[in-house]
């Protein structure tokens, strides 16, 4: 790939993390895998670089716009870091076909309601639970239950954190959904940041094409992020629920279709 088509694939994978908070390791390992010829590991740690350069941008424009809350999302971290270990524990024993099945449709519902809600014009009742639960979730247990949660789709997805992260400030500790996304991307950043140092110690990391795409997709990240902070929530639902219904697909056809069939990309 050229650096042109470097610069434009990080300003698309930019443009989405800053309408969605979500990663761009589910973009990027797909298209990187299959038009270049770098190693897998490589792959995935350069793609966490590029999380972290695009988190940075989009975590500054929504706390410019005062859509970051910071408050206990350190608990939530501490449940992340637990919850990764887990899972990777936890994994081997049940079919990664099932877990991401279940994941998908998790998805597709989430992404539908989320699309109703915005095109109805109306509140996210029908996506958050009673206030008596998410007032112990919005505890200091609460929150690193949550963050096991999140670390769990961490540990068996690797691009399921920023997405789940999401949900569960916007449905579970009832976020408005502007400050869930940003939110979600500052988590993101941290997770990503980790994520890194753990692919570098080891030497799977391109620095240089993880700063063409990562600036690149910086740019496009806070321009959308800008967008995202000015137009009005229910559009921004719909926005949010086309892309989650996006995400499960490729996750399905990359998850579940291609193991099934014994399909490489």
């Amino acid at each position: 790939m050229t650096i042109f088509y470097l610069i434009l694939l990080g300003i698309f994978v930019g443009g989405i993390t800053g309408v969605t908070g979500a990663s761009g390791v589910l973009i990027l390992v797909p298209i990187l895998s299959t038009f270049s010829d770098v190693s897998l590991p490589i792959i995935l740690g350069t793609s966490l670089l590029v999380d972290v350069i695009v988190s940075i941008s989009v975590s500054f424009a929504y706390s410019r716009a005062k859509n970051l809350e910071i408050k206990g999302i350190l608990w939530i971290l501490v449940g992340t870091l637990f919850g990764a270990q887990i899972g990777s524990i936890f994994v081997v024993s049940i079919s990664q076909i099932f877990i991401t099945s279940a994941i998908v449709l998790g998805m597709i519902f989430f992404g539908v309601k989320m699309w109703t809600s915005g095109k109805a014009n109306h509140k996210h009742d029908t996506l958050v639970v009673p206030e008596k639960i998410s007032a112990k979730l919005r505890t200091p247990i609460g929150m690193i239950l949550s963050g096991l949660v999140v670390g769990l789709a961490t540990g068996i997805f690797g691009a399921g954190g920023g997405l789940t992260i999401f949900i569960i400030l916007y449905s579970f500790l009832k976020f408005p959904i502007k400050k869930a996304v940003g939110t979600s991307s500052f988590v993101m950043l941290l997770t990503a940041l980790s994520g890194v140092a753990g692919y570098a110690q080891h030497g799977n990391l391109n620095a240089t094409l993880g700063l063409i795409i990562g600036v690149s997709a910086a740019v496009g990240g806070g321009l959308s992020s800008v967008l995202a902070n000015r137009i009005n929530e229910a559009f921004l639902a719909r926005i949010i629920g086309l892309f989650f219904i996006f995400f499960a697909v490729i996750m399905l056809i990359l998850r579940v279709l291609f193991p099934l069939f014994n399909v490489d990309f």
